[in-house]
């Protein structure tokens, strides 16, 4: 299934999961390339990839917050069961406690970008040593 990026594209659970898939596979993906020198050639390249994650990490409370009022609205409508595990039979408390990690997750969340912000307000200002025509630092 092609993934259609755009906002406007009409919401539905397979679209959903499909977007989550591909934005775990797109961190995968980068842990593997940027495990090699050659995926960044100089500085400006490194704080372009901190800002765009930051960007993406910035946006993570929203959709983390959005997924907890969903849980919330599903529950109130009785829509949720536990058949079994540590909260079975108790689908407002298994709500509840995954509500709270989901605050919890969306305040890291945003030390995250903070520190990534912060990291990048430092990249910024990198640039690529000049060498000489021996190869040498200048």
């Amino acid at each position: 299934m092609d993934i259609d990026l755009s906002t406007g594209a009409p919401p539905s659970p397979e679209r959903t999961l499909k977007l989550a898939e591909t934005f775990a596979e797109s961190v995968r993906v980068l842990n593997h390339t940027t495990m090699h020198h050659e995926a960044l050639g100089e500085p400006s390249e490194a704080d372009r990839l901190i800002r765009e994650v930051s960007s993406a990490v910035s946006r993570l409370p929203q959709l983390l917050g959005q997924v907890s009022a969903w849980l919330e609205r599903e529950d109130a409508a009785e829509g949720i069961a536990v058949p079994s595990g540590e909260y079975q039979g108790n689908p407002l408390l298994a709500v509840a406690t995954a509500r709270l990690r989901l605050d919890r997750a969306q305040e890291i969340a945003h030390d995250l970008a903070e520190a990534l912000d912060f990291s990048a307000s430092v990249t910024s200002g990198l640039a690529a040593a000049e060498t000489g025509e021996d190869g040498a630092d200048g």
